[in-house]
Formats: structure tokens, C-alpha cells, sequence
């Protein structure tokens, strides 16, 4: 096989992949991933069962690569902190990134679906916690530069900053699944004020040095 027909049968291998993970999601979304079978996602993704089996041998096995995307999305999302900018700024621009990426009622219930898998399924719980710990650390070493640049104070509560914007973001997301008419708009408002006011609180009372001048 020439690079050329290589590369034609995995782009098309890869579109029947995602294929099949997105009408998965239009099924789970629907029924939830135990009430979903994969009857239903075949016809969904118009596709036999002879088909579907070659990309994944199972209904566990579809949850578990969607339960990868979902993690691998929100670690680009988290990525945004590491951009250029005010500690403010980046955290606000992670906030709004990830409440745009959830305007899709579909993307609010994959979450809270694959929230709740992680508690049961054992492969997608062990996945899930190692992606959670890499997030985790992401976030220290941003919130560990602050409290080096002045931003925050050196001894500002790292863990309670995280857990208290992520608990926010989280339960507007959590409303906007709930009630498809929440104001998005308002929610970004609100963050932006949050973000203020958890800083503010853990900000340096020490003055900052001096520039040197060019």
C-alpha cells in the first residue's frame, strides 16, 4: 500500500470513528449511557454492528474514548491559563472558553454523564482521576507563578481559589443543562465578578518591586 491510499484509509477510518462517537452522544444524550444500546447508536451513526465493532468492541469502550475527548477538551480549555496575560485575565478567559465550548445542551449532559461514570466504571474512574490530577497540577503551578509575580499573596490558599472558581463555573454549566433559556451573557458578567473578588481576597498586601527603568 502507497503512502497516498495509507493515508485515504485512515482519514476515512477516522471519520467513521468520529461518526460513530457522535451519534453515540446524540443517544446518550437522549437515554443516558446505560439506558443506550448499541442498536440504537448503529442506527444513529447508520452503520451495522459489524461495522461499529471494528472501532470498538463494546458500549464500555465508546464511553470510555468519549470520556478521553471530554478530558482532552477540558485540558486545552485549562491550557488557556498558561496564555500570555493578568492572572485575572487568563482565568476569566478560561471561564468564558469553557462556558461557550458548553453552550450545546448535548455537551452539558455528556458532562454530567461522564462525571457520573467516573464513579462507577472503573477504567473510565481511574482515567478520570489521573486527568483530574494532571488538571489539578496545571492549575498550582499558574496560582504557584502568581504568588512569585505578586499577583496573589505568598501564602494565599491555593487549594480554596481552585475549588471555589471551578465549583462556579461548574454550576453554571450545571444551569445552563437545566434551563436552556439561562442567561449565558449574564453568567459571563457574574464570572468576571467572581474572579475579581476571589483574587482580591487572596491578593499581596506587600508593596510590588519597583521596574527598573530602560
Amino acid at each position: 500500500m502507497n503512502f497516498n491510499a495509507a493515508h485515504t484509509l485512515s482519514a476515512h477510518q477516522d471519520e467513521r470513528r468520529a461518526r460513530i462517537l457522535d451519534a453515540a452522544r446524540t443517544c446518550f444524550s437522549r437515554a443516558g449511557f446505560h439506558r443506550t444500546s448499541m442498536q440504537e447508536i448503529c442506527a444513529e451513526a447508520k452503520m451495522s454492528p459489524g461495522g461499529l465493532y471494528r472501532y470498538f468492541a463494546s458500549k464500555d469502550a465508546i464511553i470510555e474514548a468519549i470520556a478521553e475527548e471530554e478530558q482532552c477538551a477540558g485540558r486545552r480549555i485549562l491550557e488557556v491559563m498558561l496564555e500570555p496575560g493578568s492572572l485575572h485575565d487568563r482565568l476569566l478567559r478560561c471561564g468564558l472558553t469553557y462556558i461557550e465550548t458548553m453552550r450545546d445542551r448535548r455537551a452539558v449532559q455528556m458532562m454530567l454523564e461522564v462525571y457520573v461514570e467516573s464513579m462507577r466504571n472503573t477504567a473510565v474512574g481511574a482515567f478520570f482521576a489521573k486527568c483530574e490530577e494532571e488538571n489539578r497540577q496545571l492549575m498550582h503551578e499558574v496560582f504557584r507563578r502568581a504568588k512569585a509575580t505578586g499577583e496573589i499573596a505568598a501564602d494565599a490558599d491555593i487549594d480554596t481559589i481552585m475549588m471555589t472558581l471551578v465549583a462556579f463555573a461548574d454550576g453554571v454549566i450545571l444551569r445552563m443543562g437545566l434551563n436552556p433559556d439561562y442567561d449565558v451573557e449574564r453568567a459571563e458578567t457574574i464570572l468576571s465578578r467572581v474572579v475579581t473578588a476571589v483574587l482580591e481576597n487572596e491578593a499581596s498586601t506587600s508593596p510590588r518591586p519597583l521596574e527598573t527603568q530602560g
